[in-house]
């Protein structure tokens, strides 16, 4: 099992680590909501994560920033990548747009990039918290909670 904490990392690839790192102890299925500021590190954490459950290597990991969803299948489970920023009409469009059906993927890990976009969701399992934020161009500090 992961250890909730706080962690600091010094380039994409240490977050990336991390993410693999993460995502190679999380039992499936499992929700994973990431915060922060645009260019804080949210999708390579997760195209670390994608790497943890074992995902082929010649899968590329991007933002789902326009699609809202990206889903990729994995040796361990699937990830879907949802990214929630362009979301204004919160939990309701959320369950509007199918988005939800993620949620309920017994075989997947659900990745969710900007929550708080839909604080009024109601989740099937309790989600782990990645909260990422600058500590200057190249360093994030990661604070995982729940894990």
């Amino acid at each position: 099992m992961f250890e909730s904490g706080s962690f600091e990392t010094h380039s994409p690839a240490e977050t990336e680590a991390l993410g693999e790192r993460f995502a190679r102890t999380l039992n499936v299925p499992a929700i994973v909501l990431l915060s922060g500021e645009l260019g804080a590190g949210k999708t390579a954490f997760v195209r670390g994560m994608a790497r943890g459950i074992d995902a082929p290597p010649g899968v590329r990991v991007t933002s789902p920033t326009y699609v809202l969803l990206h889903s990729y299948k994995a040796g361990r489970a699937t990830l879907h990548h949802i990214d929630a920023y362009r979301l204004a009409g919160g939990a309701d469009e959320f369950e509007d747009s199918g988005l939800s059906e993620c949620l309920h993927d017994t075989n997947a890990i659900t990745c969710i990039e900007w929550p708080e976009k839909i604080p009024a969701l109601n989740f099937p399992c309790r989600p782990v918290r990645v909260r990422l934020e600058h500590l200057d161009p190249d360093s994030r500090k990661i604070d995982i909670s729940g894990a």
